[in-house]
């Protein structure tokens, strides 16, 4: 079994989680509403900042600002997950099939076990991430332009001038990323 280090140092971090199997869980209206409860049910919990969000029909990309010396996003995301999936399978939702050794650490088939983190190291990496999460649904062929996707923080740094509403690719606006980042 690999030994795996996280990186709990910084601000602000990306994430990707990803459903089992890359189930399109998220396709449902319901579904990405029991995701919205459940982030904020774990936020009034273990409070940090949604930066940035892109909500896909099997996975999620997130940035976070984490709170003051508390860090511990690994303990949020597991919260995050639970609370979904509860919900997501008492309303029906279905699970893949796991190895009775996941079964044993009471895991379930609607997530992938780990999650992508990455630390934000500086103003650059955070556009460099902002820019992924909002073109992702492009990159997946979901729609042409980031502004038709409507599961997505994009509309909201748009009307702060971030991004021209047509935008489509990555461009550096002079100034932008001190609206968020701090040193």
């Amino acid at each position: 079994m690999s030994n795996y280090c996280r990186n709990y140092e910084g601000e602000y971090f990306f994430f990707t989680l990803v459903t089992s199997q890359r189930m399109h869980v998220f396709e449902q209206e319901s579904n990405r509403e029991k995701l919205s409860s459940a982030i904020k049910t774990t936020q009034s919990r273990y409070p940090w900042e949604m930066t940035a969000i892109v909500l896909l029909p099997d996975h999620l990309h997130m940035i976070w600002k984490l709170p003051g010396l508390d860090k511990n996003y690994s303990h949020r995301i597991s919260v995050l997950k639970k609370y979904f999936t509860r919900a997501y399978l008492l309303d029906g939702g279905v699970e893949n099939t796991l190895p009775p050794s996941q079964r044993q650490q009471r895991n379930r088939g609607v997530w992938q076990r780990r999650f992508w983190e990455h630390a934000i190291r500086d103003a650059r990496d955070f556009r460099m991430h902002l820019d992924y999460i909002h073109t992702n649904p492009v990159k997946h062929q979901l729609v042409d332009k980031p502004r038709d996707w409507k599961w997505s923080s994009f509309h909201r740094y748009a009307e702060m001038g971030w991004y021209e509403p047509d935008w489509n690719g990555r461009i550096d606006l002079p100034g932008s990323v001190e609206y968020i980042w701090t040193e």
